[in-house]
């Protein structure tokens, strides 16, 4: 008989400090907030040091322009901004629910990226996402998140 896999956690053991998880979904509605109104935003640390883009270089205005509508602007800029802003979403989410229901959604998803390793394989394909960036369009991709 077949044994069922189980993977290691990632997000969930954060998502069970809910200050940790409030302050996360604020910090990424200021984020989009601020770039949104055109003021100054926070720039992307690994780029300001190492001058490559990292992998989430881009998301912020690739979310800014799904939560305008425009999905293929969107794609443009990172292919990721509708998992990230779902995962937003998710956080802000658990962080408002009343105690008890918050530890059961937060249960469901321990069995869901127990079961599925959803979490690894997101952030496997974020990392080929990213590498495919920047050895088959790095002009591009460095000219489009300097924008």
């Amino acid at each position: 008989m077949l044994e069922a896999r189980s993977f290691d956690l990632a997000v969930i053991p954060l998502l069970r400090i809910r200050a940790f998880v409030i302050g996360l979904f604020f910090a990424g509605l200021l984020q989009l907030a601020l770039f949104a109104a055109n003021l100054p935003s926070w720039p992307c640390p690994f780029l300001q040091i190492s001058g490559i883009p990292c992998p989430g270089c881009g998301l912020t205005r690739a979310i800014t322009l799904l939560l305008k509508g425009n999905l293929h602007a969107s794609l443009t800029y990172h292919a990721f901004a509708p998992v990230f802003l779902l995962g937003l979403f998710l956080f802000g989410t658990v962080a408002v629910l009343p105690e008890a229901k918050r530890l059961s959604a937060i249960d469901y998803l321990e069995v869901l990226e127990r079961r599925t390793g959803i979490t690894v394989i997101l952030l496997f394909a974020l990392i080929l996402y990213w590498l495919a960036r920047l050895l088959f369009m790095r002009t591009a991709f460095v000219r489009l998140i300097s924008q």
